[in-house]
């Protein structure tokens, strides 16, 4: 039985969780002991972490860079060290003094120098990783299909749009406000369901709150008709990996994203969701699907057997064994 180690900085994320679960029982038949150990804020108890790297056959680090010492010796224990990435971590999601932006790229030198292995999200992340000469696997987003209810389109007098995020990524909803109000003008009863830890505020539209957990947000999906994903284009959004995207989509929910990251990768327009850029074309989008039942479920439908085939977790788990064997 080969030995596992995941240092991870948030063992209760929703990305995690959903990932690392089915992960782990996947592994298992294959001779894979997964363990996921959470990485410490003190240094001297990070220390010792990765000192106790020594007893694994392997080390998946996920996300968080590391300081030059902290990579010397993770790296000095780490028979084989992994870094999986579904962020653009050599960026600040908001603006930063100079100073910030100097200890990253130290940390993203010292990390990348530290690695025998990486697997990204997507194809922009991995060509940071390629340019500083580590070896790299895609690997996009995956999640456990069975986790979702699927959602049972059919005509209704109240279209409901969700969105589904947290305080971190709150602001790009609460940027789209004004399109999605615009839309509810056109949209007699139209809603907003949030699932996250913080929410919007409107006055034209009605806002829904559902606070985030795993056991409910399945449920949650489908109080809503219609996936919604709005973001702006930065050097930090183009490396997300459209995780809520792929949530939607293995919920049956027809999506409207934004054509940014691997949004544009995901989605198929006119397929399993719209693409919409200018805010004309959001309102337009979310009227379309408001006023077409028969469209959402299609859609919905197209979507959710697009996440079977393309970003289930039996396929992360092929390419995980392939690498930890290797």
């Amino acid at each position: 039985m080969k030995r596992v180690l995941i240092i991870t900085t948030n063992l209760d994320g929703s990305s995690f969780r959903l990932r690392l679960d089915p992960l782990k029982a996947l592994l298992s038949p294959r001779g894979f002991q997964v363990e996921a150990r959470l990485r410490p804020a003190d240094p001297a108890a990070c220390q010792e972490l990765f000192r106790s790297a020594a007893g694994y056959d392997a080390v998946i680090l996920q996300r968080k860079l590391l300081s030059p010492a902290d990579a010397r010796c993770l790296r000095r224990h780490a028979r084989r060290l992994f870094f999986d990435v579904d962020d653009a971590v050599m960026f600040y999601a908001h603006p930063v003094g100079w100073v910030k932006r100097y200890r990253k790229r130290v940390r993203f030198r010292a990390t990348t120098g530290a690695l025998d292995h990486v697997v990204a999200g997507n194809e922009y992340l991995a060509g940071f990783f390629r340019e500083r000469g580590c070896p790299v696997t895609v690997v996009p987003t995956m999640l456990d299909p069975a986790h979702y209810q699927l959602k049972q389109h059919a005509e209704t007098r109240q279209p409901t749009l969700v969105w589904i995020g947290s305080h971190w990524t709150l602001p790009y909803l609460r940027q789209s406000l004004p399109a999605l109000e615009r839309a509810a003008a056109s949209v007699p009863g139209l809603r907003l369901v949030v699932i996250a830890d913080e929410t919007v505020a409107s006055s034209v539209l009605p806002v829904e709150t559902i606070p985030w957990s795993q056991e409910g947000e399945a449920a949650a999906l489908c109080r809503g008709d219609i996936g919604i994903a709005p973001t702006p284009l930065d050097p930090w959004t183009q490396g997300k990996c459209a995780f809520k995207i792929i949530q939607y989509m293995a919920a049956g929910l027809p999506v409207i994203a934004s054509p940014v990251g691997s949004n544009a990768e995901v989605v198929v327009p006119g397929e399993t969701g719209l693409l919409p850029t200018r805010s004309e074309e959001w309102v337009e989008a979310i009227i379309k699907l408001c006023r077409d039942d028969g469209l959402r479920a299609r859609m919905g439908a197209a979507g959710r057997e697009r996440v079977v085939a393309r970003y289930s977790v039996q396929q992360a788990a092929d390419t995980w064994a392939r690498l930890l064997e290797t």
